[in-house]
């Protein structure tokens, strides 16, 4: 008798997985803005807290740092997909910051400093025993944008104001 190929995948989805357990360690690669590395630990089987660092560097504007924290709780920590919600911290340093004024008119800021915060949603789905795919949704108290004023192509801005952004990623378990 053959297996569909519906009925394998979801007999695999069921299947525990055992790599996110208390004490494990992760490794984290983010496509967010601010893209950065970082390192999880499960304080639990299904909490864990991961810090992260991301660092870039342009002849045109210098260094630029982004310095997170991100709180997850995962509802199945033991199934190779589980949804989970999180909570997140960053502080990015980058000397050529703009902002944005009432009139939406680019302007250069005093401060190089940005602190943003936010939660949202998000699945990750196990690839293999140690290595999983990462998606979440989150919803931060500012946006990052891209210059379109000509000849400033390239410059980032802040705008203030909640905003949705979405973010993919890969996570592998040490142990």
């Amino acid at each position: 008798m053959r297996l569909s190929a519906a009925t394998f995948v979801l007999l695999c989805l069921a299947a525990p997985a055992m790599a996110q357990e208390k004490g494990s360690f992760a490794l984290d690669a983010m496509t967010t803005a601010g893209r950065h590395f970082g390192l999880g630990y499960y304080l639990t089987d299904g909490f864990s807290i991961r810090p992260s660092l991301g660092v870039g560097y342009s002849d045109l504007y210098g260094m630029s740092f982004n310095l997170g924290a991100d709180l997850r709780w995962e509802l199945m920590p033991h199934r190779r997909v589980s949804p989970y919600a999180t909570a997140s911290f960053n502080y990015l340093r980058d000397p050529y910051l703009f902002g944005f004024d009432p009139s939406r008119t680019l302007q250069p800021t005093a401060d190089s400093n940005v602190t943003r915060y936010g939660g949202g949603l998000g699945v990750r789905a196990q690839l293999k025993y140690k290595l999983s795919l990462v998606a979440e949704g989150v919803v931060m108290n500012s946006a990052f944008r891209e210059s379109t004023v000509p000849g400033l192509g390239g410059i980032q801005a802040v705008e203030p104001g909640a905003h949705f952004e979405a973010a993919i990623g890969i996570s592998y378990v040490l142990n």
